[in-house]
């Protein structure tokens, strides 16, 4: 009888338990996938944000001929916050031609 019980019973035993691991092991590689998705999807939306900010912020300041020192300190704020998200090509460009802006509006003569 207890030859039964180990050869049969604790081979089924094992087999079920090895079998809702694997269960376990695929729903939770399905969440962390989705996670993943979900993370991804919000670092480029922040990062897109970002662009569009810094892109309005040089069309502005490029229009007023001059860049004051608290928006440049925002701008270049932003901008590393983009770069640290994977951002890069055109927006460098246009932060590198807002640093060029002076700081204060020029009388005209």
């Amino acid at each position: 009888m207890i030859d039964f019980i180990t050869k049969y019973w604790l081979e089924a035993l094992f087999g079920s338990i090895l079998a809702g691991l694997g269960t376990a092991f695929s729903f939770l590689s399905r969440r962390v996938s989705k996670r993943i998705e979900e993370q991804d999807a919000i670092k480029l939306g922040m990062q897109a944000l970002l662009r569009d900010r810094i892109i309005s912020a040089y069309n502005h300041y490029m229009d007023k001929g001059y860049c004051p020192i608290y928006a440049r300190d925002n701008i270049l704020k932003l901008y590393e916050q983009y770069h640290n998200l994977g951002g890069n090509g055109t927006v460098t460009n246009l932060v590198g031609e807002l640093k060029k802006l002076p700081t204060d509006k020029r009388e005209e003569n």
